[in-house]
């Protein structure tokens, strides 16, 4: 199999797709915004720690099992089919059951009709997991780009329609329903595998290393909705909206980004698992890559956070901005960190894996409390502290520990990228002297160019990047032009 091809061919569908995703994602935000109340996002952010705590158990990690292992035989498909639908079925009823008490929790009666609705994507979640990985497996990256389209514009386009209807906050769980349809739909349509008799039975491979994929999800979870349960329980619905729509408007393009990557990714370095050096080769070639493309724009939407908040949102949701900066200095380390677990998972490490995030996921979630008696912008400050001197550490050692990817290496690619954007900062002011009421488009634009132009210049001085970069653009001309490169 050559696979620099397939990686360039799945690399620019996934590319493609995000673009359109990552769009469409911040049209909603910046739709939704001006449709809907800051109150309203908080009670749609509100129950999203629910749902995902009962998500992680749709598939006991199970889908990624199946696109992790060399060979996969019928009757593992059919056995993990049965047993997502199962789990995905008992995760509703909890749900539902839970509603009552979630909305005792927050002190609203409106939380409990929205977690009953809520339900609903989860069953059709656990329906598409199984057809889902064998497009994955398989390689139809063609397919999955479809699929990331039409989750993403079915979801905005019901939540528009709703929201104009007046159905105010109902529109931001009308959204997932809708997706979830459509998305289930497609990839039932587009996967050539049908189910057969159910059977319960789970292989004990597949299950161990679903079962410790989905103990990390797991103490994770507390990582990713610890700070929207402190905040909505002790801060209120207002003060959680204005942290949703920064996370949202930020970390979620991230997020958008690397998860539809790791399906590229997985599969792939999971071919070449025994090939130490080659898997370390592509990784960091990636990871470099990954930074460029991503973290000069967010380090200039970070330093110029109120020019974003202001031209997109108006004054009324001026209060979002000094969020929206520190969540950017965390967003800056994710573009990396996230890709962590490709490494954990492509080598069947998943027992490390979930004991990194047990430590990862206890100091997170001590940062939100550190953070919380400052209200929404200090949990947003403890949380991007705390990455950088307690996580990002830790991260880079257990790496360093499984390889064949140094930490060193690891955390290169956020050193040398973090000086691009100091160096950015630095030079703003003097580029742009005045910035009048803090809305200049020229003043975005502007940290835009300095930090691509920085990171183009860090990476040329740093040797590895230089190497990587430079056998990436060489890799991508001779794909796009089907020819060989001449020896020298």
């Amino acid at each position: 199999m050559d696979l620099g091809r397939i990686a360039l061919k799945g690399g620019l569908l996934t590319g493609g797709a995000q673009i359109v995703k990552v769009f469409v994602s911040t049209l909603s935000v910046v739709v939704l915004a001006r449709l809907l109340l800051p109150e309203d996002f908080g009670l749609a952010a509100s129950i999203a720690p629910v749902i995902a705590f009962v998500g992680l158990f749709q598939n006991l990690g199970l889908q990624q099992a199946i696109v992790q292992r060399p060979t996969i035989e019928d009757a593992h498909l059919n056995q993990t089919f049965w047993i997502s639908a199962l789990i995905g079925l008992l995760a509703a009823i909890i749900i539902i059951a839970a509603a009552p008490l979630a909305a005792a929790f927050y002190g609203d009666e409106r939380i409990s009709g929205l977690m009953i609705l809520a339900a609903a994507p989860v069953v059709l979640g656990s329906l598409a997991s199984v057809p889902l990985s064998l497009l994955n497996r398989n390689l139809r990256y063609g397919a999955l780009a479809v699929y990331e389209i039409i989750l993403s514009v079915a979801g905005f386009a019901a939540a528009v329609v709703a929201a104009l209807a007046g159905l105010g906050y109902w529109s931001l769980l009308v959204a997932p329903v809708a997706a979830g349809i459509c998305g289930t739909t497609m990839a039932w349509l587009a996967a050539p595998w049908r189910p057969k008799r159910p059977t319960l039975r789970a292989d004990a491979d597949l299950l161990s290393f679903g079962v410790n994929l989905t103990g990390f999800n797991l103490v994770n979870f507390f990582a990713r909705n610890g700070d929207n349960i402190l905040i909505g329980r002790f801060a209120g619905m207002s003060a959680l909206g204005y942290y949703d729509r920064a996370y949202k408007l930020l970390l979620f393009p991230i997020q958008n980004v690397t998860q539809p990557l790791s399906r590229l990714m997985i599969p792939l370095l999971s071919r070449i698992q025994e090939d130490k050096a080659r898997f370390r080769e592509i990784y960091m070639r990636i990871s470099w890559t990954l930074g460029l493309v991503m973290m000069p724009p967010i380090a200039a939407l970070t330093m110029t956070s109120q020019d974003i908040v202001l031209l997109l949102f108006g004054e009324r949701w001026i209060g979002i901005a000094p969020i929206f900066a520190w969540l950017g200095i965390a967003g800056f380390a994710q573009v990396v960190t996230n890709t962590n677990g490709w490494i954990f998972i492509c080598q069947g490490k998943t027992k490390i894996l979930f004991r990194v995030g047990v430590y990862t996921s206890a100091v997170t979630v001590l940062s939100f409390a550190a953070g919380l008696p400052w209200g929404a912008v200090g949990v947003a400050a403890a949380y991007t502290v705390s990455a950088f001197l307690l996580r990002l550490p830790v991260l880079a050692i257990a790496i360093d520990r499984v390889g064949p990817v140094r930490g060193l290496e690891f955390v290169s690619v956020v050193g040398v990228y973090g000086v691009a954007a100091l160096l950015s900062w630095a030079a703003l002011p003097h580029v742009v002297p005045t910035v009048p009421a803090y809305q200049s488009l020229a003043t975005v634009v502007t940290a835009g160019v300095l930090n691509y132009a920085f990171a183009l210049l860090c990476a040329a001085i740093y040797p590895p990047s230089r190497r990587l970069l430079l056998g990436t653009a060489l890799s991508l001309r001779t794909s796009l032009f089907h020819k060989a490169v001449p020896a020298r």
